[in-house]
């Protein structure tokens, strides 16, 4: 049994639960500025312009993930399940978030919008994207995947999602020239810390895991016959994150300066991407079957 097969054949939903939730907390924190009411005039609407940049990644996701469906035309069904299957419930979060943050795009290029109006879409499409990131974290809760159904794994993807999205709002706040508004290089500096800190627990949850794991088999496989080096794929996550957030750190020393901003992207999405990688990897289910 080889879980990397595996793997290979659900790379559209590696790259989803890679980008997608990232996406949207990364739409959330490049939202604060604005709730916050530290970025006003020009600065305020050009953030709000580009909220389409946060946006566009968890779309990237979410159309990749969409070609798991095999005929575009079982998305309609999808629906038919909300609250009782959770596909359909991370479906329908996901729909809620991007509907909303596409009216608030629209509006952000009226002649005069209402800031209020503004802040008040803004609470309500912050809370959607948590609401949608938990979503996609407990869609894998699948009891009959042994691998998958352990109280950990919801976790990595949430971390994983707060450790790529404050390198989402590093490249928005840097394409809206946020670095001349006062306070940025201190927010700036606190999106590293959250980042950093979700990648310290994101490797303390994956050690676990990994002696989680190393336990189970059913009656074909056991998981060390499936991914026999899933420690590598810890390592290389360390290392390449802990390069990606050097990168951010040095961007954010550097006045959001746009070479290290874009490494920062590069590398800390390369080791979620690793990680996802290997955890489709592990797939195992009860039973008969892997």
């Amino acid at each position: 049994m080889d879980g990397f097969a595996t793997a290979f054949s659900e790379i559209t939903l590696v790259l989803f639960t890679t980008l997608a939730p990232s996406g949207a907390v990364g739409y959330v924190l490049m939202s604060l500025p604005v709730l916050l009411e530290w970025a006003t005039g020009e600065a305020r609407v050009r953030l709000n312009r580009l909220s389409c940049l946060p946006l566009g990644v968890a779309m990237v996701g979410l159309i990749a993930s969409a070609t798991h469906l095999g005929n575009p035309a079982n998305a309609l069904y999808v629906f038919t399940g909300v609250g009782r299957s959770p596909l359909s419930t991370e479906v329908f979060c996901a729909v809620v978030f991007l509907f909303l943050a596409g009216v608030f795009w629209l509006y952000a290029f009226a002649e005069k919008p209402r800031t209020g109006l503004q802040r008040a879409l803004l609470v309500l499409i912050d809370g959607a994207a948590l609401v949608f990131v938990a979503g996609v974290a407990f869609a894998y809760q699948v009891d009959t995947i042994i691998s998958w159904s352990l109280p950990l794994v919801p976790a990595t993807l949430a971390l994983g999602a707060f450790m790529g999205g404050p390198m989402v709002a590093l490249a928005g706040w840097k394409a809206a020239n946020c670095a001349e508004v006062p306070g940025c290089k201190s927010a700036a500096k606190g999106l590293v810390a959250v980042a950093t800190a979700a990648f310290a627990l994101s490797l303390v949850a994956y050690g676990v895991l990994s002696v989680q794991l190393g336990a189970l088999s059913n009656e074909l496989a056991a998981m060390a016959d499936l991914v026999p080096s899933y420690g590598a794929f810890i390592v290389v996550f360390a290392v390449v994150g802990a390069a990606g957030l050097v990168a951010a750190a040095r961007a954010v020393a550097a006045d959001l300066a746009p070479r290290p901003v874009a490494c920062a992207c590069i590398l800390v999405f390369t080791a979620l991407f690793v990680m996802r990688f290997a955890f489709y990897a592990t797939h195992l289910t009860v039973g008969l079957g892997v």
